[in-house]
């Protein structure tokens, strides 16, 4: 009887646990005091997340009691308001928006139960399977593959952004004024190519990206990177009778890269710019002056200060990108013909008026991103002396 009190109430007592943890530690450390608080806010942040996304669910048109009924009847069958109404009940449709929101929440709270997807006729959890963890996957990869390119480019474009295209040093011999000169104006076209690209991140839709791919490949008359495998591949097992399939690993990397790509490009051309705004802002500030004074200069001095102060915004924004990189899946699935958590929403809100499983999806991405607010929030805390002043007050 307890066991499976405690089976069915899991999430709860795991919940508890952290935050009963977190409070005891509290209690003679100011910096767990500062978790603490931050976890009863990412909680309440949750709880009011799952309120809005309840409630605007609750305002799209039609239900989908209506969209089944509407199926049955595509079928041949005959049906009544009173086989609409007879439906409602049955899914729990006719209970007050309160009264429903507060038991999705519990069960949610309680085992993890996201709800029933009327339309796939079984639980979101199942329906969703591993389709959000590809999802996630997928922004991740993307949300890497973003700062592997911005931050290191970035960097550099702030550090050329106020050189002169020709070097003209006194100092210096002809020839290595020539030498200066052209290697100036290899890093100034960089730069300019750097901006060219960052603009057009910003400009190019993301599925206009990916059908622009999509048609070269066609052009070119090569098969179209669609999915996350080819029609020999999708099939087969990952093991066979002589082991591990390596062709089918390189089948999936021959698909994979495109909503990799797709979907990290304009976060790409954003973080560019990113970078480059907070690394020069730091690089004009008196403690870089003073530095320079010292007879730091070069390489030290810019990792060393500006570099080196502007990575703290970055980090704490990793939450954010990542919801703007989810935000850019769902067409890019459609388009290319993925069958993620992303396509599943989309057939949620347009087609099908599944209310629980959009609600469900949606409450997982706000999930991850206040959870990534959360961690970014405490390793701060941890490691930058300015933000542990700040909410430390020492």
């Amino acid at each position: 009887m307890i066991f499976q009190f405690l089976s069915d109430t899991w999430l709860l007592w795991i919940l508890l646990s952290i935050g009963g943890l977190l409070w005891w530690s509290g209690r003679n450390s100011q910096y767990f005091n500062y978790v603490f608080n931050r976890f009863l806010l990412a909680l309440s942040t949750l709880l009011l997340v799952s309120g809005i996304v309840f409630s605007l669910m609750e305002v799209m048109p039609g239900d989908c009691a209506e969209k089944y009924i509407a199926y049955k009847n595509t079928q041949g069958e005959i049906i009544t308001q009173a086989d609409i109404q007879a439906e409602r009940v049955r899914m729990g449709l006719d209970k007050s928006l309160p009264e429903r929101w507060g038991r999705w929440v519990t069960n949610l709270t309680l085992r993890g139960d996201l709800g029933f997807s009327c339309a796939k006729r079984q639980t979101v959890n199942l329906a969703l399977g591993n389709r959000f963890w590809m999802s996630f996957m997928f922004c991740m990869a993307a949300l890497i593959f973003s700062y592997l390119i911005a931050v290191p480019f970035g960097i550099l474009s702030a550090f050329t952004i106020n050189k002169p295209w020709t070097e003209t040093n006194p100092q210096y011999s002809k020839s290595q004024r020539l030498l200066g000169t052209v290697l100036l104006s290899l890093q100034k076209m960089l730069d300019l190519l750097l901006r060219i690209v960052s603009y057009l991140g910003l400009a190019l839709p993301n599925f206009l990206l990916a059908l622009t791919i999509i048609l070269l490949y066609v052009f070119a008359g090569e098969p179209m990177p669609t999915g996350l495998f080819s029609e020999a591949w999708r099939n087969e097992p990952w093991f066979g009778d002589e082991g591990f399939q390596m062709e089918k690993l390189y089948d999936f990397l021959g698909h994979i890269w495109l909503p990799i790509f797709v979907i990290g490009w304009s976060a790409t051309a954003l973080q560019l710019q990113t970078v480059r705004a907070l690394v020069v802002d730091e690089s004009n500030k008196l403690y870089v002056d003073a530095a320079r004074a010292r007879g730091v200069e070069g390489s030290s001095l810019w990792l060393g200060y500006p570099v080196r102060h502007s990575i703290s915004p970055l980090f704490n924004s990793v939450g954010f990108d990542f919801q703007r990189i989810f935000n850019d899946l769902p067409i890019v699935a459609m388009v290319i013909g993925m069958t993620d958590s992303a396509a599943l929403l989309i057939e949620a809100l347009a087609m099908t008026n599944d209310q629980e499983l959009a609600a469900g999806i949606l409450f997982l991405v706000a999930l991850v991103v206040i959870s990534m607010n959360f961690i970014t929030d405490v390793v701060l805390a941890a490691i930058d002396p300015r933000v542990r002043k700040s909410v430390l007050g020492n």
